[in-house]
């Protein structure tokens, strides 16, 4: 390793552990019932990162609100909400907070007919199959932070994951050598 690699590797380890104090500042601040200081602990993580052109953890991105950066903790300081099918969610995310109901000009699209297969034996199959994918799909999980009112959502039963947290995406590991005192 040259000795600018070596610097490299020095400095980013020590924005990562500056990062990973303020995050858990901003946990400890966030249960301790501070939401304002535990926002601006979650945004400097946040900055830290930027400013040193480092990527943060999918699941850190995910548990911070994306307005005020406050940590989301269920029950704490989020509400969760479940919503189950694509009726439910859309009006669990578009509901209006004071209850009066707006109304909103919809645009319908010509949708085009699909020519009918020729197999009719594989098609209750096929059928059957796309409903347990719509089924797993339609439920999802939203977190209104209490700060801000932003709201997140997630799907619960996806059959999807992130690339990141598939054990294909891991190339490498590497480890620094501990230091001697």
């Amino acid at each position: 390793m040259s000795k600018d690699n070596k610097m490299k590797h020095l400095t980013q380890l020590g924005i990562s552990s500056r990062m990973n104090f303020l995050f858990q500042a901003s946990n400890l601040m966030a249960v301790g019932n501070q939401p304002k200081l535990a926002a601006y602990y979650g945004k400097l993580c946040r900055n830290v990162g930027n400013k040193a052109v480092m990527h943060m953890a999918p699941a850190l991105k995910r548990s911070l609100c994306r307005r005020c950066f406050l940590p989301l903790i269920p029950g704490v300081n989020t509400e969760l909400h479940v919503a189950e099918g694509a009726q439910d969610a859309k009006t669990a995310a578009h509901a209006p907070s004071n209850g009066a109901a707006k109304t909103k000009k919809k645009r319908h699209r010509r949708q085009r007919k699909k020519p009918k297969s020729q197999n009719t034996g594989n098609t209750n199959q096929e059928e059957s199959q796309v409903q347990i994918q719509e089924s797993t799909e339609q439920l999802s999980l939203f977190l209104e932070c209490s700060l801000c009112c932003g709201r997140r959502s997630f799907a619960a039963n996806s059959q999807r994951d992130c690339w990141l947290e598939q054990p294909q995406s891991m190339v490498q590991v590497v480890s620094f050598p501990k230091e001697k005192d």
